[in-house]
């Protein structure tokens, strides 16, 4: 009598139960990790944003003037990686000039003494959700985690990146 070779149903059907539980928690993990590399690059994005921002300053003794955009001219990049093309960016990022009292510069007569630079999710992340991360002159930091609509973050309420 010739001995049969090969697998049953049954090993064949534990064999694929393991690949699918090993999926489902692989996946999970996989996206954070495509959001956690997308933070820590705004993160650095920011920082250096607040770098020229502070160079701008040291060499005109103000803030006014400075821009955030795409082009040769402007003082740093309004997306985030900032050699993404328009449309692929992670990120957002807006600048805002602030006068003495902290309000922000609303004419060209105004004398910007800060600034706040604020990046947005563009909703890229697989939950569909947003984020923002902030920085402002006095070297401050907000984050607010991911959620549905999620715009802004405050000083001294939500809590500071790292």
């Amino acid at each position: 009598m010739k001995k049969q070779q090969g697998f049953t149903l049954m090993e064949l059907m534990i064999a694929v139960a393991l690949v699918a539980i090993l999926t489902m928690m692989a996946v999970p993990a996989y996206v954070g990790y495509g959001e956690r590399s997308a933070r820590a690059s705004v993160q650095a994005d920011l920082a250096t944003a607040a770098s020229a921002l502070e160079r701008r300053k040291a060499q005109n003794f103000t803030y006014a003037g400075a821009t955030a955009g795409s082009g040769p001219t402007d003082t740093f990049s309004n997306r985030s990686p900032s050699d993404a093309a328009p449309g692929e960016q992670k990120y957002n990022i807006i600048l805002t000039l602030l006068t003495s009292d902290g309000s922000p510069v609303a004419a060209v007569t105004d004398v910007a003494v800060g600034y706040e630079v604020t990046a947005v999710s563009t909703n890229t992340f697989a939950t569909g959700k947003s984020e923002a991360l902030k920085i402002n002159h006095m070297g401050q930091k907000c984050y607010k985690p991911l959620g549905a609509g999620v715009t802004d973050c405050v000083f001294g309420t939500d809590k500071p990146w790292p």
